[in-house]
């Protein structure tokens, strides 16, 4: 295996300012992030972890030289991500999440009295340590008994807990590399295993606009599973394309009826009752790929 170079997507201009450069493939696009400063850089076992300060986003967690979220937008995608399936179920109590190690989507789901379990699913433990060191202070935690990290692979930890959660949240990367594990038809199925009779998960499934084949993919194999899917969007400004889609698969509990008077929003930047509506309301083109039409 060839080693990868230190800073991965990192690059100083002719000016001797550095920048992170994030190249989509499929869209052909390359977008530059200037840093201010480079404040932690490591290779962990799993991947290269650095921490930015930008003028723009804020401090920004980087993987393998990809921005993942910063302290200045990241609101957006925890609030989306975590808030709607969790409103979707009626009586949530145990919750998982496989991914977001950095507990962004997490520290939404304490805002819920009644959630009596948060179990993370990170497999890099350096991810974990570094954001709480970085991005939001550990002391932020203290007291929650409610909270449990558990560093293991994710494929491996679902295949153990069968009829166990009410919700759960993949939080997965993109299909490249060990994180095509979970796109696989397989890991859809130890999913709807884990869940009980009236579960609710919700899955990242990519940009509408470039990456067409993982939205189409995520819903197909949903679709053999549970009778409930639908798609919701959301603008993630750090993201090339802005546009992101996340899809919801339930058991029983349909997520247009959902009773949006439990909404915890009185402290949240993003979603409110109205932008947890209008999030499944599709534009043309989004509709033709959810229904197959394109590809």
């Amino acid at each position: 295996m060839t080693e990868k170079h230190p800073l991965s997507g990192y690059k100083k201009d002719d000016n001797g300012v550095l920048w992170i450069w994030s190249y989509v493939g499929q869209a052909r696009v390359k977008m530059g992030y200037k840093v201010k400063s480079l404040l932690h850089y490591e290779q962990s076992s799993y991947q290269q972890i650095s921490i930015v300060d930008t003028k723009w986003y804020g401090k920004m967690l980087v993987l393998d030289g990809t921005p993942q979220i910063s302290t200045g937008e990241g609101f957006i995608y925890n609030e989306m991500i975590s808030h709607v399936p969790i409103i979707t179920h009626s009586n949530p109590k145990k919750v998982a999440m496989i991914g977001g190690g950095d507990c962004g989507p997490a520290r939404e789901a304490m805002k819920y009295d009644g959630i009596q379990q948060i179990d993370v699913v990170e497999i890099d433990p350096k991810v974990t340590e570094i954001c709480r060191t970085w991005l939001t202070s550990a002391s932020c935690y203290d007291g929650e008994t409610r909270l449990n990290m558990i560093h293991r692979d994710g494929i491996d930890w679902i295949q153990e807990h069968k009829g166990v959660y009410d919700v759960l949240i993949i939080d997965r990367p993109d299909p490249v590399g060990p994180g095509k594990k979970l796109f696989q038809p397989d890991f859809y199925q130890y999913v709807y295993n884990s869940l009980k009779d009236d579960g609710v998960v919700v899955f990242q499934s990519g940009s509408p606009y470039y990456n067409t084949s993982t939205l189409q993919g995520t819903i197909k194999n949903l679709k053999e599973l549970f009778p409930i899917v639908r798609t919701y969007l959301v603008t993630i400004p750090l993201f090339p394309c802005g546009i992101w889609s996340f899809t919801i698969a339930s058991k029983k509990m349909d997520p247009l009826q959902a009773d949006l008077t439990k909404l915890e929003h009185t402290d949240t930047q993003y979603i409110d009752p109205e932008i947890f509506r209008a999030s499944f309301v599709l534009p043309k083109y989004i509709k033709e790929i959810v229904d197959g039409k394109d590809s």
